[in-house]
């Protein structure tokens, strides 16, 4: 909305002579912002007028009744959103007063029974997506009926112009300034508009005649609210404040309906003293019947007695729950109240639990009975489902080429069946089929049958209820046979058998040789056939060998040599092929890197040599070789395996996992030697430069490398590195060498033997393994033990 219109509006309610300058007419007061509104209800108020003053104000500068209602309408929803917001308190200002009247009553949380909620009817009036709140924006209808508190604007125009805004007062009736009372109270909307518009003819002499020049509309400019008393057995009872125009369902949702106890079929609406009307909710559920949905006066009252009847129902129904029954409604009433039946329900009888004065008892109703048949209250009526079983099927499987169930019709033999099945496939097995029948006692007997005889019409069957007929192929009446190629092809493994399948055949369906496959042997493994099974012999299968070239070209000899089922093919690996292996040697050689080894005796000095021999500053003794191999039944040890090692020893022991022990000295000395190894695939060898220090790791006060002394010990390394802590095992000490191999600390009589320190090597403190109080227990008791088995035997040798 554009400044223009907002300024047009805001001077509807201004004295200034600008307003007589602009042009209203097309300001649409239904599209314009909140924001708008309440611009027109502040500057009403800053200039000390009413909205009802600024109103006809406007009206006399040209706004139209559609507009001034419009107006209104807005205003009043703008501050009941407003009086809405401000929690537990009241806008008491005359402006607010004017606009909306009392406030309206809000529908109030409550907590039902589970029962509760399962009768029918309850969700009616506590559906969130369903709700009765009464309109106070809806157009009055004709016949509303006038009361006392309600408001009406009176708009005259043509030759004379006038706007009236009026109240019903306590007399019955509005006043008009020259006119005197029109007593309207209690009349319809349209015979009070048809009153007054007669009486203004008295002052208004050019709305009668023929041809009038002054013309008038009555309008409602305000619903005066209500006062309805709910009571009885309902959810929420009390008094509700609402608009004239509710209705008794607009009352019974604000008071969230009957409860558990509570009537629907049996609700009063009690006026002046009198039952006025009875209304039952089921017919509004069940027929979408409105009209005991009348509308309510002030100080009416709906009283909710308790239940006369009442019953659950259960099972194959569409409505579950607890339905209300009224008078002399049967079964067959409460069957269309639950929606009727669900799918698969058994409707030919129903269950019914009564309770009768000392205990429950259970009564059968058939269908011909339920529509004379009466529940009782409390009555419990179940549905059960039909039973799992066909009137009138049969069914075909197999070789057939619709396979599934068929309708079992009169006279329906076997080879009419087929014949529904659209025949059998060629594949058939026609020397057998079976129909697996059900006896009267559940139990199933075979009847075996030809299926040539059958299709041919020299023999057929009468079929039975629930009869299976199974036609078998003649694939499934073999093992599936197969043949197996092993070996140097591209892809190894099993294959469908065909007829006149030859080796070439497979070995292209395999995509081809290997590089590595010997062309001139190849195996075929044959299992005896059955024929030649039935005799016995040493023999356990036929074995034959076979020349194929690369390019598997056709030629006569393909037809020589035809596979049989399960024959297993062997094509072996080319005697002279390997793929290259590499081994590798870093360090301190002149020609480090990777090599392909050249034989199978090629050992660690050739490799030595092809390396160009070592280097200057070559450490010949710290020379290790690691290997990737796993040795069967050894693991390499982890964290679990090491729960009672140090951290250092956990590190350095799988460190050396791999590690092999190369005497680089020896082999040198004596090439070809035990110790010169013969190399395998991924062998890595390194030859570290000279080593000038020795590290001492684990339980010590300071863990660091030191300076090689030659000549001293391990004693000396260990002091220099601050000396032992609290944790170290003494008795566990060892050395490990740069080439991989480990000394440990021998234990003497009187002394420790330590092993020799050389550069490079590492001196390794573990820790003590930590001790629980179980383990200190059982040793005081071994030791108790020990004590006392001695004690006896000295005991024995005095005595």
């Amino acid at each position: 909305m554009n400044k223009k219109i907002i300024l047009s509006i805001i001077l509807l309610i201004s004295f200034s002579f600008v307003l007589s300058a602009q042009n209203i007419s097309n300001v649409n007061v239904s599209k314009l912002s909140d924001t708008q509104i309440q611009k027109v209800i502040d500057e009403a108020q800053s200039r000390g007028l009413t909205i009802d003053q600024a109103i006809v104000l406007a009206e006399t500068r040209g706004a139209s009744s559609t507009q001034i209602n419009d107006l209104r309408r807005r205003i009043s929803e703008l501050q009941s959103g407003k009086m809405q917001t401000a929690v537990g308190s009241k806008d008491e200002s005359p402006l607010s007063a004017m606009l909306i009247g009392d406030p309206l009553s809000e529908k109030k949380a409550f907590k039902a029974t589970e029962k509760n909620k399962k009768i029918f009817g309850y969700n009616l009036f506590n559906n969130e997506n369903l709700t009765f709140e009464p309109s106070v924006n809806i157009a009055t209808s004709a016949n509303y009926v006038i009361g006392i508190g309600d408001e009406l604007l009176i708009n005259v125009w043509g030759a004379s112009q006038q706007t009236y805004q009026l109240t019903v007062e306590q007399n019955g009736a509005i006043q008009i300034m020259d006119l005197g009372p029109i007593y309207i109270s209690g009349m319809s909307f349209e015979n009070a508009k048809n009153r007054i518009k007669k009486r203004l003819t008295a002052i208004y002499a050019g709305m009668s005649g023929n041809k009038p020049n002054t013309w008038s509309e009555v309008s409602m400019a305000s619903l005066r609210s209500i006062k309805i008393n709910v009571i009885g057995e309902v959810n929420i009872p009390g008094t509700y404040d609402l608009p004239s125009t509710a209705t008794a369902f607009n009352a019974l949702y604000f008071s969230g309906g009957p409860n558990e106890n509570g009537s629907f079929r049996n609700i009063k609406l009690i006026r002046d003293g009198k039952t006025f009307q009875i209304i039952d909710v089921y017919d509004f559920l069940i027929n979408g019947n409105t009209k005991s949905n009348i509308q309510l006066r002030d100080q009416d009252i709906l009283f909710i007695p308790t239940y006369d009847k009442k019953v659950e129902v259960s099972g194959r129904f569409k409505r579950n729950g607890y339905f209300e029954l009224a008078g002399k409604e049967t079964l067959s009433d409460l069957i269309r109240y639950a929606g009727n039946f669900s799918e698969g329900a058994y409707k030919h009888r129903l269950s019914v639990i009564k309770f009768t004065d000392k205990e429950m008892k259970m009564a059968d109703v058939e269908m011909s009975e339920f529509a004379v048949y009466v529940p009782d209250n409390g009555d419990i009526i179940k549905a059960d489902s039909i039973v799992n079983r066909y009137l009138n099927r049969v069914s075909i499987n197999g070789a057939v080429y619709h396979p599934g169930n068929y309708e079992l019709t009169k006279d329906l033999t076997l080879s009419k069946l087929i014949k529904k099945a659209e025949g059998v496939k060629e594949e058939v097995y026609s020397n057998r089929g079976l129909i697996i029948r059900e006896m009267k006692n559940r139990m199933t007997e075979l009847i075996p049958f030809q299926v040539d005889s059958v299709l041919t019409g020299k023999s057929d069957f009468q079929l039975k209820k629930e009869d299976i007929i199974q036609i078998t192929d003649i694939f499934s009446m073999k093992q599936e046979q197969v043949v197996n190629l092993i070996g140097e092809v591209q892809k190894p493994g099993q294959f469908p058998y065909h007829e006149n399948m030859t080796i070439k055949d497979i070995i292209y369906l395999a995509e081809g040789f290997t590089e590595a496959a010997s062309e001139s042997f190849i195996e075929v493994s044959r299992r005896h056939d059955y024929e030649e099974a039935s005799s016995e012999t040493d023999e356990m299968v036929e074995v034959y060998t076979q020349n194929i070239n690369r390019n598997l070209k056709l030629d006569t000899e393909d037809e020589s040599f035809v596979l049989k089922p399960f024959d297993n093919i062997y094509v072996r690996r080319a005697p002279s092929y390997y793929a290259q292996q590499t081994v590798s040697i870093s360090g301190e050689v002149l020609y480090p890197g990777s090599y392909s080894i050249k034989s199978k005796t090629e050992r660690v000095s050739d490799l030595l040599k092809r390396a160009g021999g070592l280097a200057k500053f070559a450490y010949v003794k710290g020379a290790t070789l690691h290997r990737s191999y796993k040795i069967q039944g050894i693991d390499i040890p982890n964290d679990s395996a090491l729960k009672d090692a140090s951290l250092y020893e956990k590190s350095i022991r799988e460190a050396q996992a791999n590690l092999v022990e190369l005497k680089l000295e020896d082999i040198l000395l004596n090439p070809g030697s035990v110790y010169d190894f013969i190399l395998k695939e991924g062998d890595k060898i390194n030859i570290p430069i000279k080593m000038e220090e020795v590290r001492v790791l684990g339980e010590v006060l300071n863990s660091t490398g030191l300076v090689y002394e030659g000549g001293r010990g391990v004693k000396y390394y260990i002091n220099k590195s601050g000396g032992l802590n609290q944790q170290a095992k003494k008795s566990r000490i060892y050395v490990l060498y740069a080439n991989g191999t480990t000394q440990t600390t021998k234990n003497g009589l009187f002394f420790k033997n330590y092993p020799k320190v050389e550069p490079g090597c590492q001196i390794i403190i573990p820790a003590k393994p930590e001790r629980t109080q179980q383990d200190i227990t059982g040793k005081i008791l071994g030791y108790t033990s020990t004590v006392a088995s001695l004690a006896i035997a000295l005991a024995a040798i005095f005595k």
